[in-house]
């Protein structure tokens, strides 16, 4: 990751970066050789404009499905074990050559893996829930189809059927784990490399302090391709609304890419109303990463995902859950009401913790947009990696903590777990919380 890092910065310095704002990577190449996938224009919701006609359409009864690898609150997702095209589902020869691409790019020839997965709809929602799941997916689908970022999920094909029917699917890359795990992964690095511990007056003895500072770049990386694909996203005056640790994803690959799409919005002029804002639905999200105006209900704008991301950039950082305990009271009355948040670490660098603070500010005009995030990002990379290069004692990261927890696991607490159910699914969050189940399962 670093290396790639490296080689887009030079690209960039030279002049020849892509055309894409947000990123300085290429935009990633279809696996099979299919090249890159138009763009379709972003239209309103319907029946005759959904559906992407330049992705290759596939009939349900031609997948051959694998074991289930996630659960969302409306939708499941399952490996693609095979691809078993049927000619009934053909309609010229151009899809027909298309359909043949995908079918025979369905398996790694190198590892034996799956490489895509099928989403769709959940078979045991309730007739309320199962309307808000079409939608959802429908809109998802819609957005994957106008975009290419390779920060961004790929969507290789959908199902033939209408959108905003219950049997619609989209085939999507497989995604190897989420940040959510990979955090785990991290503090169990941190462990094993922070050596013995001899008390709060001498502190940790024998630490590896490369393999700490390495883990640092690693997870500045994932930071800066976040921020980059949230960039690009805006550049498209799209809102993403829901960037969490479980909505950011890894390729096997390595490569960071955010999925889910399904509270994206595209900022209309007829929507705005003020300064720059927008009326658009409130309390839209997880309330541990959501906005105190989205929360309140009032006007926002795309500024409420760089809240988001000083929030998960703090996690990242951090590697604990924010707001760990708080019940959905407490966080509408401390977080909401009365701006609490989480305490950065003193020993991390000042223009980290000062872009977490101007990110998750309660003043939106006070929070910094994306390509001011991303520079800053990309700054504090750059002088991590030369002081990784000159092999030399590194005098920031050997200051910065990385905290050794007795236990990898958070004990979670029902009132804590609160904070991370999809109001899509709830609705408003009451006082006594919602009692619907969790909008995630990531098997």
């Amino acid at each position: 990751a670093a290396r790639r890092w490296r080689q887009c910065m030079h690209q960039r310095r030279r002049g020849v970066a892509s055309r894409e704002k947000g990123s300085c990577r290429e935009e990633q190449q279809s696996i099979c050789g299919l090249g890159r996938r138009r763009r379709s224009k972003m239209m309103e919701t319907s029946r005759n404009d959904i559906e992407p006609s330049d992705l290759p359409a596939l009939g349900y009864p031609e997948l051959v499905l694998g074991r289930v690898v996630g659960r969302g609150g409306f939708s499941a997702v399952n490996e693609v074990a095979n691809i078993n095209l049927q000619e009934v589902f053909e309609t010229s020869n151009e899809a027909s050559k298309r359909r043949a691409e995908l079918a025979a790019c369905c398996h790694n020839n190198e590892t034996g893996s799956n490489r895509y997965v099928v989403k769709m709809l959940r078979t045991d929602l309730p007739e309320d829930e199962h309307t808000k799941g079409v939608v959802d997916l429908a809109v998802e689908a819609r957005f994957l189809a106008m975009l290419s970022h390779p920060n961004i999920i790929t969507m290789r094909a959908t199902a033939n059927s209408d959108p905003l029917e219950s049997k619609f699917f989209v085939l999507l890359d497989k995604l190897a784990t989420t940040l959510e795990y990979k955090m785990q992964s991290w503090r169990k690095e941190i462990g094993a490399a922070m050596g013995f511990w001899f008390g709060p007056c001498i502190g940790h003895c024998c630490a590896n302090k490369q393999i700490l500072h390495k883990l640092w770049i690693d997870r500045l990386l994932v930071a800066r391709d976040v921020s980059a694909a949230i960039r690009y996203l805006h550049d498209q005056d799209i809102v993403y609304r829901d960037l969490k640790p479980d909505n950011v994803g890894f390729s096997e690959e390595g490569e960071v890419k955010i999925f889910d799409f399904g509270l994206a919005k595209r900022l209309h002029p007829d929507d705005r109303v003020e300064n720059g804002l927008y009326m658009l639905t409130g309390n839209t999200g997880s309330l541990r990463y959501m906005a105190p105006e989205v929360a309140l209900g009032k006007p926002y704008n795309e500024r409420v995902d760089a809240y988001s991301f000083g929030i998960l950039f703090w996690q990242i950082c951090a590697l604990t859950t924010p707001y760990s305990g708080y019940s959905c009271k407490m966080h509408s009355d401390l977080v909401v009401g009365k701006g609490y948040r989480p305490k950065a670490d003193s020993s991390w660098p000042a223009p980290w913790t000062e872009l977490m603070k101007r990110s998750w500010s309660s003043d939106v005009y006070t929070r910094p947009d994306f390509e001011h995030i991303v520079g800053v990002l990309d700054e504090e990379i750059e002088e991590m990696l030369r002081e990784d290069e000159l092999s030399m004692p590194n005098k920031r990261s050997g200051h910065i903590h990385a905290r050794k927890k007795k236990s990898f696991r958070i004990k979670a607490r029902k009132d804590r777990e609160r904070l991370d159910v999809d109001t899509r699914i709830t609705g408003f969050v009451a006082e006594d919380g919602p009692q619907k189940r969790h909008d995630v399962d990531v098997v």
